[in-house]
């Protein structure tokens, strides 16, 4: 192997020189073609990282923005519900309110069955499974501190109109197997209940409900109910005196 003074002798003091120059040359050329291609490298690789932050941007803020809009409508649903239970609240008390009412013009009207602490505490009316038939559920109560037996009949008139015209109904004529009577006798609480079938072409407005007491003493109880009917399949009572 040549030594560089040996080159030098060779080729003389310019060629050699000349020669270092170009193999300098060379390597500063490799250099800045491997530095082109490292940057060129490492330029695309950022981009692509950019792209990938801005598409996890992207997503970032769709999610937040869906978030953004389930909190306001989890926000919505609990004001709503919110405002239902106030609703619903107030209803009761309005219903508490009217009941206390009732009592006391019941009081009024009918001293003698407060007296007894005897009242028709509801009436309720549902469609049965059969086009045309009702089921109806009467509840009489006692409210008396000391209860005794109560003892009497209840009789219960359909009012309503045919083509327009006013017509009352007995209904225990329209029961299949009318009892001949439709007595109690508790002491606490009694259901009265039975089904009938509605008839064709009669619109019902009220359901009048006539007791006669014979114990502990004698006396009578009224109460009106007007009944709605929404179609033929649903009906609602709702109770006035």
């Amino acid at each position: 192997m040549l030594r560089g003074s040996e080159i030098k002798q060779r080729l003389g003091a310019m060629r050699f020189y000349l020669l270092l120059a170009a193999l300098l040359l060379a390597a500063l050329y490799a250099g800045v073609r491997m530095g082109n291609v490292q940057y060129q490298y490492q330029k695309e690789k950022i981009a692509g990282l950019e792209q990938t932050i801005d598409s996890i941007t992207d997503e970032n803020h769709k999610l937040t923005k869906g978030l953004n809009i389930v909190g306001v409508e989890l926000e919505v649903e609990r004001l709503a519900n919110q405002k239902l239970q106030t609703s619903l609240k107030q209803a009761m008390e309005g219903e508490a309110s009217l009941r206390q009412e009732l009592a006391f013009f019941q009081k009024i009207m009918a001293p003698e069955l407060e007296e007894q602490g005897v009242v028709i505490e509801s009436l309720d009316i549902e469609a049965s499974n059969s086009r045309g038939y009702y089921r109806f559920a009467l509840v009489l109560m006692q409210k008396n501190q000391k209860k005794g037996m109560v003892q009497g009949n209840a009789s219960l008139t359909l009012q309503g109109t045919v083509n327009g015209e006013s017509q009352e109904l007995d209904l225990l004529s329209l029961m299949e197997e009318p009892p001949a009577k439709l007595g109690f006798n508790f002491q606490y609480f009694e259901v009265l209940s039975g089904t009938f079938k509605l008839p064709e072409g009669f619109v019902p407005q009220r359901l009048k409900v006539d007791c006669n007491v014979t114990k502990p003493k004698r006396g009578r109880l009224e109460r009106s109910f007007r009944w709605v009917l929404k179609n033929t399949v649903q009906n609602s009572t709702q109770g006035n005196t």
